[in-house]
Order: structure tokens, then sequence, then C-alpha cells
């Protein structure tokens, strides 16, 4: 059913007998191993974050797998032993939570298909750490690349959900709002946008065009998560990069309706199936007053192909080269013909000033440029400047007031709290402005009963799933992950952890919101335990006297 878990080879007569009896002595302690498994109890291995979501998501499932004879084992943790554990090494567990945020790189569909199932990804630092390895699934993801006729990806791009949801290899949950709140008081016109509310940098029009009400001109913003590095070409998660946005211009960015509009570009056009031409847009400065040029633009390209980064792989992956062919306009040539083009390199390569980043990392004494901690204040160009910084407390923006969207505010500070209840806290004594993270809806309620803060609420993109691991039994048996998929009361969950603020998820990652790319016949999967315990029964499975579901 799409998952590829042994190879077949074609042997030569002549080494047949010592072949069959090599392979013997490789497949017999398998076969024990599956023999013995045989008749006992289903009991999965299962990780899950240590935060309040994913337990109250396990809570519930646990208590319905329990009626279908499932034992759980949970081990939970940080988000850091998520990424050691499952991502960068082998995964041991049948069934992983993860909950990923709003960022704009995921309204591109490419995204979630990409980076969770294609088979390059199905390996120790890759995302696809459910190991689905399906040649056909791989094909239209490749060739929804290349196709640059928008009507024709989509039928790709749908495709290839059509393939993720008949082999059940992913459960999607729901795609939650974000809740956050505000002082409306000492803020006027915060413009919520989709995957970041007011708080989030991700699509920060809030920071770009609200404006203070009182003397108060530095509005404080309070976050659990602290900025790993200030080095553009280091920053591997997504709190960084997106802050990253706000202090080094990219060519494209997305507007508050999340449409793709120019940026540090004035324009860009598509020469031919593999060239594109940017013109950069004039008379602008970095934070120490040099001119931002298009010699900078080429700069910035040649580096990251120099140095491959991993932030920039798709960058150094797709773009050939980079000519100079007028005072403000570049040429871009491509390997093959790339259909996000603007989305997943225009929107997202930094620029950076040559004449700071031509002598790192010599200069600076490092191997590689992502080592180099950058200089505070930081010198880019885009709207604010990073000017302060204590790693793990907090950090300090001014206002870029020469930039052509200059922000009515006269800079932010961004305060480091490690638990919601501290950030609440800040808000409920005025000590903060605005709520940077998300919080329970209820806790958003109650944080808006006091007359100086407005609760707000925001759909995301991003999604709660349960990922299974297909090389693991009994998750490598496709009527299983079918069973599985009826045994997840979705709705419960949504409406228990957020009470309904949210979309319950259809069988594949990409949320209804996304028109243009979700596939409107993929259905939600109906909550039903006598169907997952028929599908169960007629897979070959059975319950002893206890009702302890037994392996076939």
């Amino acid at each position: 059913m799409g998952v590829v878990v042994t190879k077949k080879y074609v042997l030569p007569n002549s080494a047949l007998i010592c072949s069959l009896f090599a392979l013997a002595l490789v497949v017999t302690p398998a076969r024990q191993a599956a023999a013995q498994q045989s008749g006992q109890q289903v009991v999965l291995k299962s990780w899950s974050l240590s935060w309040p979501e994913p337990r109250e998501i396990w809570r519930i499932l646990s208590r319905d797998l329990e009626s279908l004879g499932i034992k759980l084992e949970i081990k939970t943790g940080s988000i850091g032993e998520l990424f050691g554990q499952i991502i960068r090494k082998h995964n041991p567990y049948h069934m992983v939570t993860f909950t990923w945020g709003g960022t704009p790189d995921r309204l591109e569909p490419s995204y979630f298909l990409t980076e969770f199932f294609h088979s390059s990804r199905a390996t120790p630092g890759g995302k696809n750490f459910g190991y689905y390895v399906n040649k056909e699934y791989d094909a239209v993801v490749d060739a929804q690349f290349e196709e640059l006729d928008p009507q024709k990806r989509q039928i790709l791009v749908r495709k290839a959900q059509e393939i993720i949801a008949r082999d059940n290899v992913i459960f999607p949950v729901y795609h939650r709002d974000y809740v956050q709140v505000y002082n409306s008081k000492k803020i006027k016109g915060a413009i919520s946008t989709i995957g970041s509310g007011v708080g989030f940098p991700y699509l920060p029009w809030t920071f770009l065009k609200a404006e203070p009400t009182t003397d108060l001109k530095v509005p404080r913003l309070v976050n659990r998560l602290s900025l790993k590095t200030v080095n553009p070409f280091g920053a591997l998660n997504a709190q960084s990069t997106s802050w990253m946005k706000l202090m080094y211009d990219t060519l494209a960015k997305r507007d508050q309706n999340a449409k793709l509009i120019p940026w540090a570009a004035e324009s860009w056009q598509r020469v031919d199936t593999t060239t594109y031409e940017v013109v950069l847009r004039g008379g602008m400065k970095f934070h120490d007053g040099k001119p931002v040029t298009v010699e900078d633009v080429k700069f910035t390209f040649d580096y990251i192909k120099k140095w491959k980064f991993p932030l920039f792989a798709t960058t150094w992956k797709n773009v050939e080269s980079t000519t100079i062919v007028g005072d403000r306009k570049l040429r871009l040539k491509l390997v093959r013909p790339f259909a996000p083009f603007v989305a997943n390199i225009l929107h997202e390569v930094f620029i950076v000033p040559k004449h700071i980043w031509k002598t790192i990392p010599e200069s600076a004494g490092v191997a590689n440029p992502m080592n180099w901690p950058n200089t505070v204040p930081l010198i880019g160009s885009g709207p604010y400047q990073m000017v302060e910084r204590k790693k793990k407390e907090y950090f300090r923006l001014k206002a870029h007031k020469n930039h052509w969207i200059a922000p009515k505010f006269d800079g932010l500070y961004y305060i480091y709290i490690p638990t919601t209840e501290g950030m609440m806290a800040m808000l409920e004594r005025d000590e903060a402005e605005i709520f940077g993270f998300t919080l329970d809806a209820s806790q958003g309620k109650k944080l808006a009963e006091l007359s100086h803060l407005t609760m707000v609420t925001a759909p995301s993109q991003g999604m709660t799933e349960i990922r299974p691991n297909v090389k693991m039994k009994p998750m490598d048996d496709p009527a299983f992950r079918r069973a599985i998929q009826h045994a997840i009361d979705r709705k419960k969950m949504l409406d228990v952890i957020f009470l309904g603020y949210g979309i319950v998820a259809h069988n594949t990652p990409i949320t209804p919101l996304l028109k243009y790319w979700n596939n409107p016949n993929i259905p939600v999967v109906e909550f039903d335990l006598d169907k997952a315990r028929k599908i169960l029964k007629s897979a070959g499975y059975t319950w002893d006297d206890k009702g302890r579901l037994l392996h076939p």
C-alpha cells in the first residue's frame, strides 16, 4: 500500500543455493522475532512533548486505544529532545506527536509534502521520521516542483495528498487558532494575520503598522522562546529566522493577507523556465547608512552557494548562478524549473551587507560563517535593528526610520519568560504590552476580562499531528494504521484543549484554509471505535479473554 519495506533481487542460477542459505541465516532471526510477537498484546511506544497540549492529546487517545485493547507506553521530553532523538537520530517510537507552527513557508504546499513524506527526507536529520518510502509519491512531488502552470501544479499537489491519505502515513489532528492578547489602551491598529496573530513575527504587520497611543513608544513583548543565535546564516529554527527577517530584508514578503508581494525587490519576472530577473528597490540603506546595492544581493546568493548553509539548502540546490545585468538588476539562473521560486527563495533569503560579511569567517577566527556569533548592533537593512541582547533574557530592537515602511514604534523590547503563567502575569500587571506566544482560549478570555487587554484569534496553516513510524510493527500494517485513524477523536481534542478554536484536520497536513492547494475530496476521518475494531478483526488481530489486542 505504498510503504516499501523490502526489495526483490534477481539472482543468477549459479549463486542460488548459496544465496538461499545465506538469506535463511539473515531472515530467520527476524522470523523468530515475529513469531514470538504473534499472540502477544499490542504495545505502542509513543513520544510526546512535555507540554500541556500533547499531554492532553495522549490522555484522550490513551483511553480510546485502551478500549481497543492497545497498551500505550508514553515518553515525554523537551523540544530539544524531540529534535535530538526523533529527527537527528533514529526514531525508535511507534507514534510521535508534534505541533508545527504557522510560519510562512508552510503556506507553500511543498513544505509538508516534501519534508514529511519524500523518501529523501527519511534519513537522520530529515523530518520524514515516519520513514515513509513510496516511489509513486516521490515522482508526483518531484513533478509538482517543476510544474510552472499553477493549475497543473494544483492537480499534482492534490494527487500527492490523495496518496498519503490512502496510505495513512500521518494522523493529522487539528489546525489550532492562535490566541493572543495585547494592550489595546497603549497600542492601536494591531493587525492579526494567519499563522502569526499580533505577537508572532512570521507575518509581522502589527510591528510594522500598529502605533502607540501613549508615551510608551517601545512596546514590550513576552515570549517563552529565546533566540538561539542572531547569525542570519546559522538561525535554524522558525523563531530565530522570523525575527531575522525584521532585521534583514528579503526580496519578497507576504502581506497581511498572506499574498506574496515585492519587498526589497521592486519587481521580478521569469525570462524562461529556468531564468528570473529581479529588480532591486532603489534608495535602500543598511542600518549603518551604506546603500544596499545589487552587488550585496549577488554576494548574498554567491555566499550561500559557497558555504551551503543548511537553512538555505533550497536556494543553493536550485540557484545555479547569479549575474548582474544592470544597476539594480540581477539575473538568477536555476538548475531546473522551480515552481515555488518566489515563496521558497525570494521570500527566504536574507540580504546581508557585503562590506561586513566578505571577510567572514577569516577575520572572525571561525571555520564557518555559521559559527560567527555576529556583532550587536546587527547591520542589515530591515525595518528594525537589534541594538542590544542578553542571551536567554532579552533583546532590544530600534526602528529603522529610513526604511520604506518605517515602523511607527521607536522599537521593540523582547523579554524571554519561560512559562505561560509568567507571561500572563506580566500582561496582567501592565509590565508588557504584547503576548508573543499563544494561549489556550480559556487563558485568553481570562486576560481579556481586564479593561486594558484585548484578545485576538488567528487561524493557522500550522498543524498538530501524530506521526506513525511505518517501519515498526504493527505500524507497518496499513490496516492497523487505518484502524488507529478511526480511534482518534479529533473534535474532542480540539474542543477540550482549545475550546474549539481551530479546524479539525482532514486526512492531509494541508489545511482547508488553503483552498487552492487543499484536496477537497479528502474528508475528516470519522471517530468510530466500532469501525476500528472491525478493521482490526478483518486484518487478523484478535483479543484475549481480558480484552487485550493481540498481534496476528
